[in-house]
């Protein structure tokens, strides 16, 4: 008997002062879409043509449905990084800059676990964070269509191929998302600009196969509590 009530005493023993315990996060998740300024899915001799000229830019956006991290709900949460690069983003070593944009309604804690979020699994993607800019941002992604806007700054609109050829001629998509992304779908851009100069950069890209979209999760982090 006392090998099996001494375990239980155990597990109801209340911990002594000083002594950590761990909880698990809830995973960040939610819907992802991405844009970038190189065809993603297009024949091979499209797609060389861009590899050394293009993709040098890049708009990636998550609107978060749930999860936490460093203890803040990041639930209702939209974010956008804005990355610049000095080569096609797809080569890892290309040096980069990134802007974020965040809803405007977003607290001071979700704006700084958003960004050490982002930093701790995307930093290599995003590079050097310049800047996060708090702005009247939306991010609508549905089931064969995605919008992802701030007035006068910019602008990602199109649908997801209709056919998912995609999915059908998996060795014409030359490129894989930037970001964790479950399932995901190419989009026909019938919109790609982006007009803020704070990158030093703008541009416009509309009729192109250059997008993804899908949903997203991020591992859950652990985080000590005492």
């Amino acid at each position: 008997m006392l090998s099996v009530i001494a375990p239980v005493l155990l597990a109801f023993a209340p911990e002594s002062p000083g002594t950590a315990s761990a909880s698990v996060d809830l995973a960040p998740r939610g819907h992802y879409a991405e844009g970038r300024t190189a065809s993603v899915f297009a024949g091979a001799c499209h797609y060389g043509g861009e590899a050394t000229t293009a993709g040098r830019e890049a708009l990636l956006a998550w609107h978060f449905e749930g999860g936490r991290f460093d203890g803040v709900e990041l639930a209702h949460l939209d974010v956008v990084a804005v990355v610049v690069g000095d080569d096609n983003l797809a080569v890892p070593e290309s040096p980069r800059h990134t802007v974020l944009y965040v809803g405007e309604h977003a607290s001071a804690a979700q704006v700084a676990a958003v960004r050490s979020l982002l930093s701790a699994r995307l930093g290599a993607t995003l590079g050097t964070i310049d800047l996060v800019r708090a702005v009247p941002l939306a991010i609508v992604i549905e089931a064969e269509t995605y919008r992802v806007e701030s007035k006068g700054l910019f602008a990602l609109r199109g649908s997801m191929l209709p056919d998912r050829a995609c999915c059908k001629m998996p060795y014409q998509v030359w490129y894989a998302p930037f970001a964790p992304v479950e399932r995901p779908i190419v989009g026909n851009n019938t919109a790609f600009e982006y007009r803020d100069k704070r990158l030093g950069r703008v541009w416009s890209r509309p009729d192109e196969n250059a997008s993804f979209t899908g949903t997203f999760r991020f591992a859950p982090a652990i985080v000590a509590a005492r």
